[in-house]
Formats: C-alpha cells, structure tokens, sequence
C-alpha cells in the first residue's frame, strides 16, 4: 500500500495505522470529492472534531497537498476559508497491459492524464517480449515528467488477467494457453524502485470511473468492460468487492444460453461468445453473406472487424447498426442478470467497443428494463464510462491513488449510517 507522509511517499499497512491516519484520509477525501469546503464543512460532513480538522489541515497544507483558495459566504460572522486539494503536490504512473497494446500515462492527484505514451505490447512473443516492453514503456514515461508535478507516489498495473492474490505480482494471460508467468510486479519494483500495485483490468478501471469518472458519489456500481472479452467488477458499499479467491465480477462468462456459441474459456453461451469483438466480427460477416453484399467499409466478409463494424455503424450502415443493436441486447441480458444479483444503483459499461456509444447503449438499457426484475430495473441506470480509452491507464494510475484516499467517507447519509463506518474512529 502506498500513503503519503511528511517525508513522502513509503510504504504502508493495509489499514490505518492509528486514528490520525484515519482523520487524515477523511479529510483529503473530503476535500478531493467536496471541495472547495471549509473547515466547518469538514466537520459537519465528516463527523469530526473542529480541533481534529484544524490539526489535520495543518499538517497537509505544510506538506502541500492542501491550500487555501478562497472564502466562502458569510453565515452571520466572518467568511469562511475554503480549502482545495493541490492536484500536483504528488503524482502517479499507471500501465495497462494489453495483449497488443501498452497504454501508460502519469496522472496528478484528481487523475487529469498529464503526459500518455502508447506502444505495441508483443505479449504474444512471450514473457521476456514483454517484460521488455514495460520496462521501456515505463522508463520513457517516468523520464519525460511533466514540470510542476510533484514525486510520484507508485506505479500501478492493470492486467488482462485474473488477479487472485495481489501479493503475488505474477500475471499469466489465459488468453495465450502456455504463454508461462512473468513477474510483473517484482520486474517494476526492481527496476524503478517504486511502490507497485496491480490487478485485473476491469477492476482498475472500475475503481478509476468510481473514484474520477461516472460513478462518482456511488456506494454500489458495477463496471462492464466490453472490448476483446466482456469483464466486470462490482463496487460495493464504496469498496472493490474482490470475492472469496479475488475473482468477482467476471460477468463474460456467466451463461446466457446454454445452446450458445464456444467461448474462449471452452465452455458454451457465454455472454462474451455474443458480445466480444470477435462475436461481432462473426455475426457481421454472416450478416454480410446472407445479405448478398461484398462488403463494409471497403472489407470483405471474412475480413471485417468489431472496430469495421462501429466504424460502419457510426456511418449510418444499417446492417452494422443491427450487428451493434444485437451486441447491446446481449450485453443488455448480463446487465439485467447483475441488476437481479447486486441491485446495483448504477452500471457503467466502458471498453473500446463503447466507440460505438448509444447503438450499443441503448438497446442494453431497454433489455435491462424487460429482463430485471421490476422495483430494482427500473431504477438501476446503465451509462457510458467518462474515462474513455484511457480507463484502463486512469484505472491503473488510481490503484495508487486510493492509498492516499483510502477511506470511503459519507457523502449526505443519515447520522446512523454514518457513525457506523466512521465509528470510534472519528472521535477526539
């Protein structure tokens, strides 16, 4: 775990080591999600001790991550100051690994992408391929800082695996049988010299859109990723709920027809043998036989893509617009089955399929509306990531960044959920 003290970045427990540790997390929690806010504010909203409020300001203005940045309106006596996080005080590096791609950015503390590098990952070639690749990738990065960013606080990784014991650092691909193990973790640790974090994919992004995009403010969402596979991760009560062995979420492989097509994992009607990429390619170029036409885009059948597809869609083609609208069905039936499950108060879908924005969207939200259960479909709402392309380097960057905000705080609740997760805690 990564923390932030007066002589910077080190490592930590995985709880608060004492009361102040924990005063002081609520605090820049507080003022990261509600700020500009004044100490009064802090107090109130936190259920903290005037005194406790003042010692922590204190404290995090002399390290810089906090500053005054104003006065409030008066309500009787004199304006208050309003305090503001200093997004630059500290930043963080986060590497999504893809089986083509690395994505890399340094993100400051509100995770606003300061400086983003893209190279080819060469999984394919093997462990050493691409622990090479990450080691020039994250070299080129941490040498080309932006100027006026403060220490970077750790590096986080976002893997296209199934991480079932973040302590381990070892990543093995299933999507390439006999590939072998790299140990991701170690390899960056050692080679930089810095705090490292990792997990799944889906999980680093969804913790990325609920801490800094759509699913801020949220105490229970679900994130579905769709792009060459169909992940998902579930926050619950504000926290990454990881599941008995770290495996949750992974909703591309619940069945959504037990007579349906042969999913990479080897079994049958997966929701990710209809929705992932290579699914669409499919259904595209069965569509584009039957229909008598030679081809989309310019391609021909057999050689149309998920991304020909969404680019033909967008384009007004109605023949791949009824590719995506199935797609959206699909995804729209593994929503409703997790609408039924965690009742989640929101589900944000991400992942480069997403391109394809409301031809996708759209027809999942209606199949959540028939499918779910009534009383729970009907207030559930279903949108689009706001981190975009990047959700997965944000996603990766924000495994870092949470330490350093790791306490889920009230927002408006009532004072008996409240002094329930705050508890003696948050008590002079």
């Amino acid at each position: 775990m990564v923390s932030v003290g007066k002589r910077g970045p080190h490592r930590g427990g995985g709880k608060f080591k004492d009361r102040k540790w924990f005063n002081r997390a609520v605090v820049l929690e507080l003022v990261r999600t509600q700020g500009p806010i004044s100490k009064s504010e802090l107090a109130r909203v936190g259920r903290l001790n005037i005194a406790i409020i003042s010692d922590v300001v204190e404290e995090l203005m002399a390290e810089g991550l906090v500053k005054e940045i104003g006065t409030g309106p008066s309500t009787g006596g004199r304006r208050p100051m309003l305090l503001g996080l200093v997004a630059e005080a500290y930043c963080a590096v986060g590497l999504t690994v893809g089986t083509r791609t690395l994505t890399a950015v340094v993100t400051d503390l509100n995770a606003t992408v300061r400086g983003k590098i893209q190279a080819r990952s060469e999984m394919g070639q093997g462990p050493e391929a691409l622990a090479r690749r990450v080691r020039e990738v994250l070299g080129e990065i941490l040498k080309e800082l932006p100027a006026g960013l403060g220490e970077v606080l750790g590096i986080g990784l976002a893997l296209p695996a199934p991480v079932f014991d973040t302590t381990e650092m070892v990543f093995s691909p299933p999507s390439f049988p006999g590939w072998g193990e790299l140990r991701i973790g170690h390899l960056v640790e050692e080679e930089f010299h810095l705090p490292v974090v990792l997990d799944n994919d889906a999980n680093a992004a969804a913790l990325g859109e609920h801490l800094y995009g759509a699913g801020r403010r949220v105490r229970d969402m679900f994130y579905v990723v769709a792009h060459r596979g169909i992940g998902g991760a579930a926050i619950m009560d504000g926290a990454l709920y990881r599941g008995a062995q770290g495996g949750a979420g992974e909703v591309g492989h619940t069945v959504i027809d037990l007579e349906g097509p042969r999913c990479g994992c080897g079994r049958y009607g997966c929701l990710e043998a209809f929705a992932g990429r290579a699914a669409i390619a499919r259904r595209a170029s069965r569509a584009l036989k039957l229909a008598g036409r030679g081809e989309m885009n310019d391609c021909k059948p057999d050689e149309v893509t998920a991304e020909i597809v969404i680019e033909a869609g967008l384009g007004g083609d109605e023949l791949a617009r009824r590719v995506l609208e199935e797609t959206g069905e699909y995804l729209g039936q593994g929503i409703a089955n997790v609408v039924n499950v965690l009742n989640p108060e929101l589900i944000v879908v991400g992942g480069s399929t997403m391109r394809a924005g409301d031809l996708i969207l759209e027809p999942a939200l209606r199949v959540v509306r028939r499918r779910a259960l009534p009383g729970m479909a009907d207030r559930a709402q279903v949108v689009a990531g706001e981190l975009g392309e990047d959700a997965g380097a944000v996603g990766a960057a924000s495994l870092v960044l949470r330490e350093l905000f790791a306490v889920s705080v009230p927002y408006e609740k009532d004072d008996r959920a409240i002094e329930s997760e705050l508890g003696a805690a948050s008590v002079s």
